[in-house]
């Protein structure tokens, strides 16, 4: 059955039931494959939303009053006023080049602070080495069979002192994490007398491991920055964040700073449309461009609206008013041929008739 428009001059077209139904499908998919496109279910990821992933520290950190940026290319890292800003390193994918490497190291000696969250890969320790920190991730499990959240395999940890970083907090709440050989750093926070390292990977005390408390964040100077180590980058996810006073630690890393850059760039990768977004917010080429391809768009759409406005008059009157009518004549004419319509449509239509004149003039 079709549908008919809702008055004579509707501009709605007549649509029969299957084209209404394939084109509310048509809509539905372009806003899934959207979403698809702008989210993601990487771990640790920047624009995931599920427990895993984390979206809720760029929340975290806005509320802090910083300034967020997602870093997809260390060239992101400030060489000026790096004092303000902290970096977030959240167990790196792939290995830091050797360049890329000294521009993490300077942007720390000259004053900006690093946190680097790992726990078993290899990559967190080769960036602090590189930056010239003396704290290494363990590697190895960290269980507590008394102090812990739900198991032994999730122990809460406590401050060791005083310090900014742990204001506020009780306890950490760790997720299959591991501990920080401190080396020179500050022990900021650590866990119970009750914990123990799961060398033999079998989850239990035994053997040659010995219950000890153990630090999982340090924090040491390096240069004129500081350099945090955080083991456990599990910590930051979304989840996490709702464990323990995990929130408020990860909000205090960040309280100090006016600038916070999550530094993505070896990390998870970025959905496509948060890609191409912060590709344009980093290049002046790139928004000029879509700022050009933004304008001529819409004068193409205003330029066919304009003939479809000149197909309606056609319709109505069956020809175009006198060629020879002033602009005047012509809004009189379309008054008193279609009263019903707003003034602002008299304009339009008039506007159209009188530049598809002087187009014609100009074609003879």
């Amino acid at each position: 059955m079709a549908l008919t428009p809702l008055s004579e001059d509707s501009w709605l077209p007549s649509l029969t039931l299957p084209q209404l139904l394939l084109a509310a499908y048509t809509v539905l998919t372009i806003i899934a494959l959207v979403y698809a496109a702008s989210t993601s279910s990487a771990a640790f990821g920047a624009y995931n939303s599920q427990w895993d992933g984390a979206g809720e520290l760029r929340t975290v950190a806005a509320d802090a009053g910083a300034n967020v940026t997602v870093g997809t290319n260390v060239s992101q890292y400030p060489t000026s006023d790096t004092d303000t800003t902290v970096a977030v390193v959240l167990s790196p994918a792939e290995p830091y080049s050797s360049s890329e490497r000294a521009r993490i190291a300077e942007f720390v000696r000259s004053g900006g602070t690093l946190v680097v969250a790992e726990d078993y890969r290899p990559e967190g320790n080769a960036l602090l080495a590189a930056v010239g920190a003396d704290a290494r991730f363990d590697g190895r499990p960290v269980y507590d069979n008394r102090n812990y959240y739900r198991n032994s395999s999730l122990p809460e940890a406590t401050p060791a002192g005083d310090y900014p970083e742990t204001a506020g907090v009780d306890t950490v709440v760790l997720n299959y994490g591991t501990t920080v050989r401190a080396g020179n750093a500050t022990t900021l926070v650590n866990t119970s007398e009750y914990a123990y390292l799961d060398t033999n990977g079998n989850g239990e005390l035994d053997g040659e491991e010995q219950l000890a408390s153990r630090p999982v964040v340090t924090s040491e100077p390096v240069g004129d920055g500081r350099v945090i180590a955080v083991s456990d980058p599990s910590i930051f996810v979304n989840a996490m964040l709702e464990r323990g006073d995990n929130r408020r630690f990860v909000r205090n890393l960040v309280a100090s700073h006016d600038d916070a850059l999550l530094d993505y760039s070896h990390a998870s990768s970025v959905p496509p449309v948060a890609a191409a977004v912060l590709a344009v917010q980093r290049s002046d080429a790139l928004l000029l461009l879509c700022g050009v391809v933004l304008v001529g768009a819409l004068l193409a759409y205003d330029r066919r609206l304009d003939e479809h406005l000149r197909d309606r008059l056609r319709e109505y009157s069956g020809g175009d008013p006198d060629p020879n009518l002033s602009r005047d004549g012509v809004e009189k004419y379309l008054r008193a041929s279609h009263p019903d319509w707003e003034t602002a449509q008299v304009e339009r239509v008039t506007e159209a008739i009188i530049k598809q004149r002087a187009e014609r003039q100009r074609n003879d």
